[in-house]
């Protein structure tokens, strides 16, 4: 369903060839599946908002770390091992279905056992997310358009504190997984096109305060930010100077003059 036309964006992804190889179930009573409903995301586009560009920052890190690879998982393990023989512990968080358009949390799932200690940043999640009200995180399935596995992986990433996630395609849907313990170049920092990249690609399939992303990020990175009326500029870690315009609805307008792609 992703990726899009950023490599950050969509995450890293395992060879067709071993995906294919693995088979998830995916089964869950139609009850226990969160629909889409309007206006009932609020709560957690608000923690999408706050989390999704620092997380995509990670993700390009940890792309620029990768490289050119393929993997194996193994689940007796809990590691995952890239062909240059790194090898990095996993969490499994869940799958999409293609056939359901759903999601459906690995600790909710029936049909594929996988070990409970490769559950713990799902359980992680969840308990967070009773905390905050977030049925998304909460129900066993969700249907994709109100939270797919990009989303709540952008979430996972910070709430988990782990290194990046990961996206592993197979016949019928793709499992979603987090990894852990990469030791990451934190001086690596979004140029302002890369910047403007990602949040133009989310803006293509989210619906969300564009405004709020934008500040979350800067004051994640600890950047300070000016804000003038409908404008908001910033210097960005490599000094190029960063200026959005937004419309009444928080939405870019334009990025240093011009349009957002």
């Amino acid at each position: 369903m992703y990726p899009g036309p950023g490599a950050p964006v969509a995450g890293p992804q395992s060879s067709p060839e071993l995906a294919n190889s693995r088979k998830y179930g995916y089964s869950v009573p139609f009850a226990y599946v969160l629909p889409v409903r309007s206006n009932t995301m609020s709560n957690l586009k608000r923690y999408f908002e706050r989390y999704a560009l620092v997380s995509l920052e990670k993700q390009a890190r940890l792309i620029s770390f990768l490289g050119e690879h393929i993997l194996d998982l193994d689940f007796d393990a809990g590691t995952v091992r890239f062909s240059d023989g790194l090898v990095f512990p996993f969490q499994v968080l869940g799958t999409e279905s293609d056939n359901s358009l759903t999601w459906l949390w690995a600790w909710a799932e029936e049909q594929t056992e996988v070990p409970p200690n490769l559950l713990l940043s799902a359980r992680q999640l969840r308990a967070w997310g009773e905390n905050e009200g977030l049925q998304e995180l909460t129900l066993p399935a969700v249907d994709l358009d109100r939270a797919d596995g990009t989303m709540l992986s952008l979430i996972a990433l910070e709430i988990c504190k782990a290194s990046g996630f990961y996206r592993d395609p197979y016949e019928g849907g793709t499992l979603f997984l987090l990894l852990s313990g990469i030791a990451l170049d934190d001086h690596l920092a979004f140029d302002r096109r890369g910047l403007v990249l990602q949040l133009a690609d989310l803006a293509s399939r989210y619906d969300f305060n564009h405004r709020n992303a934008l500040l979350s990020y800067f004051r994640a990175r600890a950047i300070p930010a000016t804000e003038t009326g409908d404008t908001v500029s910033a210097e960005l870690v490599n000094g190029e100077r960063l200026v959005a315009v937004f419309d009444a609805a928080a939405q870019v307008r334009t990025i240093n003059g011009e349009a957002l792609a």
